[in-house]
């Protein structure tokens, strides 16, 4: 049996946006008939250390608690990990696949030692780029000696890895500015829901609309990350400006992270009524969350772009929905809605600027019904299937790496087999459908 090693900070029951995507890929390839391990951090409560969980075994290792109180004690709880996670991999049984993921930071080099020591090919799924995102946050000095050092190691690593996977073109183009070779880097983005949980129907009939009393208001939703990366600033001056003119829009904030805090704070002094907020939704009621909006907004630092990629973009996409972009014309998120005229894109956004877009939006519904109607479209391309057919792919060639020319193995095929054959009846793919 063929064997997969996923290296991250987070997984389940840890909350984290890459350790649920890790939770939805792990399971499926232990059902393909991969041996799959999971190294990670153990949670703040006591749990145990070593379990089975979906058909995949979960090892987790202990740090410094994890914070976002300040960036150097963030750094001390990464640095406290390292050596962890580095320690307990090196003790695990070898792996044919080593995969790293970017939480922490840099954990493609740990990868890198992990194959040099006990074999295996390398592949880093790259969620975000550092440490250039970090000097673009003020983190770390713009080509100080810090950011040059590890950028160098950074770079090693990944020249080592059998495969990159970049969640969007946007950053490929920044790896391969890093003199990676082009032909080892693979787009995956992230996925939104399955074809299956896509609502199209009326949603102000949904449960979600009815428990939180939304009514029959047009429901603006922006859901997910208040995080760094993520400006505020044009959102809040177009709530202001729609209380003002439209009172029948309600904006829905739904999630958590550093800058909501500063949201909350700018709708109390401003007097602001026309919006609610909520935490982050459970996974099995997300689909429902997101399609109980009319319209989504996503918003992303402009000099962020191919360093970072909105995922919710693909969530709002597959619940057919149309989503609003605050952020860089040439980054992936931007891309999706273009390419499947799922929304727009406002570039150097402004109050006035947003305020104008989500008027037009309310007041054309014909325009939001063509969105829903081409959901199911959508959704083959962006939804978790045809990610998992395309992660069966990298995986498997970097077992044939290993394996005599001409060689498959089977459990790699029986993923790519198994997602292809499950969602054909379910959802066809047309002829001349939309690609990335």
């Amino acid at each position: 049996m063929k064997s997969i090693l996923f290296i991250n900070r987070v997984y389940p029951p840890v909350s984290g946006a890459t350790g649920q995507l890790l939770a939805e890929l792990a399971p499926e390839l232990a059902r393909a008939g991969w041996r799959v391990t999971v190294l990670t951090a153990a949670p703040p409560s006591s749990g145990p250390r070593s379990e089975q969980l979906d058909g995949v075994n979960v090892q987790r290792v202990s740090g410094l608690p994890f914070t976002r109180t300040s960036h150097w004690r963030r750094a001390l709880s990464y640095l406290s990990l390292y050596p962890a996670l580095l320690w307990r991999a090196w003790r695990l049984p070898r792996h044919d696949v080593v995969v790293t993921v970017t939480d922490p930071p840099l954990l493609a080099v740990i990868g890198w030692w992990v194959t040099l020591v006990r074999g295996g090919r390398g592949v880093h799924w790259a969620q975000d780029l550092y440490p250039e995102l970090a000097e673009e946050l003020g983190v770390l000095r713009r080509g100080g000696w810090i950011a040059n050092v590890l950028r160098w190691l950074s770079t090693q690593a990944l020249r080592r890895c059998h495969t990159v996977i970049a969640v969007g073109r946007c950053m490929r183009e920044r790896l391969v500015r890093r003199n990676l070779d082009k032909a080892r880097i693979e787009v995956i983005g992230n996925w939104g829901q399955d074809a299956g949980s896509v609502l199209t129907g009326d949603q102000r009939s949904s449960p979600f609309r009815h428990a939180h009393q939304l009514g029959d208001r047009f429901v603006v939703m922006y859901s997910g990350n208040f995080g760094l990366a993520h400006p505020f600033e044009a959102i809040v001056d177009a709530i202001a400006l729609m209380q003002r003119t439209h009172p029948q829009m309600l904006f829905l904030l739904v999630g958590d992270g550093p800058r909501l805090e500063w949201v909350k704070q700018q709708v109390a002094a401003r007097a602001l009524t026309n919006v609610r907020f909520l935490p982050f939704q459970p996974k099995e009621r997300l689909a429902e969350s997101l399609g109980a909006a009319d319209l989504h907004l996503a918003t992303m630092e402009e000099n962020l772009c191919g360093l970072v990629v909105p995922s919710k973009v693909s969530g709002v996409l597959a619940a057919g929905r149309p989503c609003l972009f605050l952020g860089p014309a040439d980054s992936e998120a931007a891309r999706l809605i273009r390419e499947h005229e799922f929304g727009e894109v406002l570039t150097g956004p402004s109050g006035e600027k947003l305020a104008g877009a989500l008027t037009d939006w309310m007041e054309q519904p014909a325009r939001l019904e063509r969105v829903r109607e081409r959901a199911s479209t959508v959704a083959s391309v962006v939804g978790r299937p045809a990610a998992m057919t395309a992660f069966a792919r990298v995986f498997q060639r970097a077992l044939e790496a290993e394996r005599p020319s001409g060689v498959r193995h089977a459990a790699g095929q029986a993923l790519e087999v198994s997602w292809k054959g499950e969602r054909a009846s379910e959802q066809p793919r047309p002829s001349g459908a939309l690609t990335k």
